[in-house]
């Protein structure tokens, strides 16, 4: 599409019924830290009132919500439980809220990066808070509505589901590009560069492996695109040095690094080189716990726990979200953190199948999310070329695991799958799940 008519198209159309204002963002940042403090106070209170009253609270919600200074809160808050993954899929499922509570909105579910899909509740002001994250964190780094933006992503073609009209109408009015789908070969990078070549600037985004695999392959067939990414940014798993440094031979411009979740959109970005990642405050609070679950200090790499001031749909309140980040002394104020200085969150990496083809480890996550009977899955890429999957959940009815078994057949070539239903699936040493393993 023509970028000028696909901005008016930004403007008039998509952003306002679609997006919640940012200027509150904006604002926020230029409040002194004492202001800021206060302002978080009164948002997280009216959170812990509305919860705390709802017929699902746990009992320090209930006790938190008879506080009325909001300075008072900030006392009692690290008494507040952290819930995590766990907690939303057993106690707080979306259906069941949805029928209780009366909630307008959308149930998902996350990919299950550590092999944990979670379902979520989204009410109307959730969704146009991470519709509103998206825009403001876009322009920030350079993006303007409009502009045309090519993704390196995955495909629900892939997972045996059509694209529906109304996204690909979407898709031309936004003027995004795709060049998804999570086998990565050459006839992928030829696909880049055709979507690059019509236009004059364009912003990227994508999966970091698969954003590095692209670049990787262009400089080894001595082809750089300077000039053509105008700003880039990646999203669904950690950002590695190198492939910012990658990326930045072939094209010019670095990889910015941009950190959410499916559950909470996204959470910290990165506006410019070397810039420390900045929380969208106040519309989360996010505090880092060491493993003691105490406030870490400066500097010290400890869980990242996050709280919504927006959602009315999931209580997510002292979330867990299971990634480590860092934030130094000067992210600190009275106001709480405000940024992070290093992540260490999500490595999905790239998988090599025993036909050689190279596939985003990415797939399994959006793969699973469609099959609610799992809980928890793990793969095994045996030394024989097959697959065994260890599931923990309900269990399949025979038309769902015929079709699982299409999907993966079709995407991966391989026919040997094996499904083990178990009761719980090994940790590591350190007590981590790992998603995908290969057979030594």
């Amino acid at each position: 599409m023509i970028e000028w008519a696909s901005s008016l198209w930004w403007r008039k159309r998509f952003l306002p019924r679609n997006a919640r204002p940012h200027q509150e963002l904006l604002d926020f940042e230029k409040m002194p830290p004492d202001r800021q403090r206060l302002e978080l106070a009164r948002r997280l209170l009216d959170q812990i009132r509305y919860f705390g009253n709802r017929g699902d609270a746990l009992p320090e919600w209930k006790e938190a919500a008879r506080i009325r200074d909001p300075l008072e809160l900030w006392r009692q808050w690290p008494a507040l439980p952290v819930i995590g993954k766990k907690d939303l899929q057993t106690r707080f499922h979306p259906e069941e809220m949805q029928r209780r509570f009366g909630l307008q909105g959308r149930a998902n579910s996350t990919g299950g990066s550590t092999g944990e899909p979670t379902p979520f509740f989204y009410d109307e002001a959730m969704t146009l808070a991470g519709c509103g994250a998206d825009v403001y964190t876009r322009l920030r780094m350079g993006w303007r509505p409009g502009m045309p933006t090519v993704t390196v992503w995955g495909s629900d073609l892939d997972i045996g589901k059509a694209v529906p009209w109304r996204t690909r109408m979407a898709d031309a009015l936004a003027n995004t590009i795709h060049v998804d789908g999570y086998n990565l070969d050459e006839a992928r990078v030829d696909r880049l560069v055709a979507a690059l070549r019509p236009h004059r600037r364009v912003a990227m985004y994508g999966f970091s492996a698969m954003l590095e695999f692209v670049a990787a392959r262009l400089a080894a067939r001595g082809e750089t695109l300077p000039g053509k990414v105008q700003v880039a940014w990646n999203g669904g798993e950690v950002l590695l040095d190198s492939q910012i440094e990658t990326f930045r031979r072939v094209f010019g411009v670095p990889i910015l690094n941009r950190y959410g979740g499916r559950e909470l959109s996204a959470i910290a970005c990165q506006y410019s080189e070397g810039a420390p990642l900045t929380i969208l405050r106040p519309w989360l609070f996010v505090e880092l716990l060491n493993e003691e679950g105490k406030p870490a200090s400066p500097g010290e790499a400890a869980s990242v726990v996050c709280t919504s001031t927006i959602c009315r749909g999931t209580p997510f309140l002292r979330y867990a979200i299971e990634d480590i980040a860092v934030a130094g002394p000067a992210r600190h104020s009275e106001s709480g953190i405000d940024g992070f200085d290093r992540l260490e969150g999500r490595l999905a990496g790239l998988l090599t199948l025993p036909d050689g083809r190279k596939m985003g480890c990415i797939f399994w996550n959006h793969l699973f999310k469609e099959f609610g009977e799992v809980k928890q899955f793990q793969v095994i890429l045996r030394k024989d070329g097959s697959l065994r999957f260890l599931l923990r959940g309900d269990g399949f009815a025979a038309e769902r695991e015929a079709k699982l078994r299409s999907a993966l057949t079709g995407f991966t070539g391989i026919r040997a799958i094996e499904f083990a239903w178990v009761d719980e699936i090994p940790r590591t040493g350190r007590g981590k799940f790992v998603q995908v393993i290969r057979e030594p």
